[in-house]
């Protein structure tokens, strides 16, 4: 079990009985899939509790993952001033995670907390408002709020739901910046992680927009030329943040932060996991290889200077051809021969270069929600535990690795020509079932080889 031992989570075990004996003894499965915020698209047939449980590690907000939301009320309905979960649905939370730990003992759930930018609304528009707890994240007039040089809250984020190449401040921005090197709004965000650890229902939290190398609060949400922070103050205060929220949650309880492609070395020691969300500037297209190279260079990185336990989660955006596509049109690309291709390098990159979590989700450039997914039939294969090193290369082929587990082995090929591979018995390709010694692998492609009588889990 993650979590430390602590009264709260004897008394925990003791409500859970044995669902919660059964974790130790499990092991996580190989592929293993994550779900960033948004869900599996492609299984109407499943209802949302068990598409949840297919995969390994989820993060969300807590009502999302467990159906809890913060304790806001009309009196207070801001949800970052919020340091508490809402007391009437821990019963709630708790059925539900019983459920899903029955379902997949090996589950992990992160929650966000908002750092970068959040939800605002303006204190004439709050009156407007239909109910109490849509108001912004923070009181329109609150000093978290990051200001321009006019006293004016500045966009942080938005999309382009219209495809028209810029954000619409009236109905496309999505976040405002927050001044997360103001020490109380840093005490707030402990606060939460504190009582997220302490409820014994989450293994930990995920934090957003996290990076070492520039800063990431620009004047206008479309030019980043100028920026209202230094990177140095950011870091400054990003450092504070990890230091502090460590001082007050249990040894093991897991930090998940977002920084895309890029390494954390002045993290890394209170970080337990990258949430690579790998980012193109161009949603119909794939990736290059330098970018799969930095990919690489990246996530074996954090394989070796993170914080144990490691939770690494890979994520690689699909190609995107309608841009304005509704749910059949977004199931049905990332279904394509393109994206299926893409989705198996991706899984087989984690599993050679990493211990970790991996899933293709849809890019964010389009207007549906971002990370959606489908659920494959090739993370259903069963590779049980590594039994080899990471990042091997198959017979001194640069480009071309192999990494064996105890029912099969992943390769993955990016050396720029299709490959053949050759094992000493018949084995079966998970992506079409062909069972033979040799298979050819294309370049920007991976496959999945399961040994007889393995069968998917």
């Amino acid at each position: 079990m993650l979590k430390a031992m602590t009264v709260q989570s004897v008394m925990l075990l003791l409500i859970f009985g044995s669902i919660y004996a059964s974790i130790a003894d499990t092991q996580k499965h190989y592929p293993s899939i994550f779900q960033a915020w948004s869900g599996i698209e492609n299984r109407p047939d499943i209802d949302e509790l068990h598409r949840l449980a297919q995969h390994d590690l989820a993060f969300a907000h807590p009502y999302t993952l467990l159906r809890i939301a913060w304790d806001i009320s009309e009196e207070q309905p801001y949800a970052g001033l919020a340091t508490a979960l809402n007391p009437s649905q821990l019963n709630t939370a708790r059925q539900r995670k019983q459920e899903l730990l029955s379902l997949n003992p090996n589950l992990l759930l992160l929650v966000e907390i908002r750092c970068r930018d959040a939800r605002y609304v303006s204190r004439q528009n709050e009156a407007n408002v239909e109910n109490w707890w849509e108001v912004g994240y923070f009181p329109p007039d609150s000093a978290y709020w990051l200001r321009d040089s006019n006293g004016k809250p500045v966009i942080g984020w938005g999309e382009d739901t219209n495809g028209d190449g810029k954000i619409d401040e009236d109905d496309e921005v999505l976040g405002y910046l927050i001044d997360f090197t103001n020490p109380e709004m840093q005490n707030l965000m402990v606060k939460q992680a504190v009582a997220l650890d302490t409820s014994g229902l989450f293994d930990g939290i995920m934090i957003d927009w996290w990076n070492e190398d520039y800063a990431t609060s620009p004047v206008t949400v479309d030019d980043w030329s100028e920026t209202i922070l230094t990177r140095e103050a950011e870091l400054e205060a990003r450092l504070a943040i990890l230091r502090k929220i460590r001082e007050q949650v249990a040894d093991d309880f897991l930090i998940l932060v977002n920084a895309n492609m890029r390494q954390i070395p002045k993290s890394a020691p209170h970080v337990n996991g990258l949430f690579m969300e790998c980012y193109k500037s161009e949603h119909a297209k794939g990736y290059n290889l330098d970018q799969i190279l930095q990919i690489e260079k990246t996530l074996l990185w954090a394989e070796q200077h993170l914080r144990e336990p490691r939770i690494n989660c890979l994520e690689g955006w699909r190609v995107v051809t309608d841009y304005m596509a509704d749910l059949n049109t977004r199931v049905a690309e990332r279904n394509s021969t393109e994206n299926r291709q893409w989705m198996r390098m991706f899984t087989t990159l984690s599993l050679t270069h990493s211990d970790g979590y991996v899933l293709l989700g849809d890019d964010n450039a389009i207007p549906a929600p971002d990370h959606l997914h489908n659920w494959y039939d090739f993370y259903d294969a069963d590779l049980g535990q590594p039994i080899q090193d990471r990042a091997v290369q198959y017979r001194a082929i640069t480009g071309l690795f192999i990494r064996q587990f105890e029912k099969g082995w992943a390769v993955y090929n990016r050396s720029g020509a299709a490959r053949t591979v050759t094992f000493d018995k018949p084995v079966t390709a998970v992506s079409n079932s062909k069972r033979y010694s040799s298979h050819e692998i294309p370049d920007f492609d991976g496959e999945i080889f399961l040994k007889n009588d393995n069968n998917s889990r």
